[in-house]
C-alpha cells in the first residue's frame, strides 16, 4: 500500500513527484498522476504525490466551503491509483511565507528526486509567486526532469475542483461523479442516533459530516456503503430532519436488508443519485411510506 512521508522527511528511493493540491483527485488529477507513474516506470523510480493535510484555502480565509475529499479520503484514493508515496505538508503560517525556491529545496534536499510533474497552471511558494517558468529554471539547474501537464478539458471547459464543488452544492451528483472519475464519498464513524429510524421500521447508520469537508446539497440520495468489504445498497438522508424538528446536519443511511450493529465502525458511503429534497412529514406513517418508495428506487438502480 501507499506510504506517507512528511514534506521534509528523507527518503532514499529514487522518486518522481506530482505537485499540486489534489484536493479531490478528479480525472484531470488522475491524468497528471498517471504521467508521473509512467515517468517513474521509465526512470525505475517510485511515484510520489504531494498534498496538504489541511485546507490551504480555509487557512488563508479564501474558502468556507471545505474540501471535496478529506486527507484520509485522498490517501485511500491515492492508494487505489497505486501511488507509492504521499508527501504531506501542513499549510500553516511558516509554510504560507515560504519563498518558491525554498519550497523546492526543502522538498528535494533529503530525497533522491529524479523528476517533477505539474499542471500548466501550478503555482507555489508565498502568495503563489512560483510558477511553471520558475520550476523549469530550477529543474534545469538541479538536473531534475520536468513534465508539464496540459489542462484536462471536456466540452464545458477545464476540469477543476471549483466546477465539481458547484455541482455538489447543486446536488448534481452524477455530473460531479463523472468529473471525479469515481463516486463522491464520505467516510465517518457510525454514531448513536435518536433511534427514530428503528422506531418506524428502518434502522439507520448515522455519521457526522467532517467539519473540513464540503457539504453537498441536502436531500435523500441513493448510495452504497462499504460494510465488511462489500458495497451494500442504501438510502441516505443528508441534512436536517424537519419531521422531528431536528436541525442537525448529518448523514443517516438505511442499508437495505442489513440489520447488524455498526456502532463505532468506520464506514464509507458512495453517492450515486439524488432522489429528492428533504421534506417535513406530518406523521411517521407518511415518512415510512416515502422511505419505502426511496428503497424501491434504490432497488432498481443498476450501479
Amino acid at each position: 500500500g501507499i506510504k506517507t512521508l512528511e514534506y521534509a522527511q528523507s527518503c532514499e528511493d529514487a522518486m518522481v513527484v506530482a505537485l499540486g493540491f489534489f484536493d479531490c483527485l478528479h480525472i484531470g488529477h488522475a491524468d497528471l498522476i498517471n504521467t508521473a507513474k509512467q515517468t517513474a516506470f521509465e526512470l525505475q523510480a517510485k511515484c510520489a504525490v504531494f498534498t496538504f493535510e489541511n485546507d490551504p484555502y480555509r487557512f488563508i480565509g479564501k474558502s468556507e466551503s471545505g474540501q471535496i475529499l478529506t486527507f484520509e479520503e485522498r490517501i485511500s484514493k491515492l492508494n487505489d491509483l497505486r501511488v507509492d508515496y504521499c508527501i504531506k505538508a501542513q499549510f500553516d503560517e511558516s509554510f504560507s511565507h515560504m519563498q518558491p525556491e525554498e519550497f523546492l529545496v526543502k522538498l528535494s534536499e533529503n530525497k533522491n528526486l529524479k523528476a517533477i510533474v505539474a499542471g500548466e497552471d501550478y503555482t507555489f511558494g508565498s502568495k503563489g509567486k512560483g510558477n511553471v517558468d520558475l520550476l523549469k529554471e530550477w529543474c534545469q539547474k538541479n538536473g531534475v526532469i520536468l513534465k508539464v501537464q496540459p489542462f484536462s478539458k471536456d466540452n464545458e471547459g477545464k476540469i477543476s475542483s471549483t466546477r465539481i464543488k458547484r455541482l455538489l452544492n447543486a446536488g448534481e451528483i452524477e455530473k460531479a461523479n463523472a468529473l471525479l472519475g469515481k463516486p463522491y464519498i464520505v467516510t465517518g464513524e457510525v454514531k448513536h442516533g435518536q433511534q427514530r429510524g428503528r422506531n418506524i421500521g428502518f434502522a439507520t447508520a448515522n455519521i457526522d459530516y467532517c467539519k473540513d469537508k464540503l457539504k453537498i446539497k441536502s436531500g435523500v440520495y441513493y448510495t452504497r456503503i462499504l460494510v465488511d468489504g462489500v458495497w451494500l445498497k442504501a438510502v441516505s438522508n443528508v441534512g436536517e430532519h424537519p419531521t422531528f424538528d431536528d436541525m442537525t446536519f448529518n448523514i443517516e443511511s438505511h442499508i437495505l436488508y442489513y440489520d447488524n450493529d455498526l456502532y463505532g465502525k468506520k464506514i464509507t458511503i458512495r453517492f450515486f443519485n439524488r432522489i429528492r429534497d428533504i421534506q417535513k412529514f406530518n406523521t411517521k406513517e407518511e415518512l415510512a411510506e416515502m422511505i419505502s418508495r426511496n428503497i424501491d428506487f434504490a432497488l432498481k438502480c443498476k450501479q
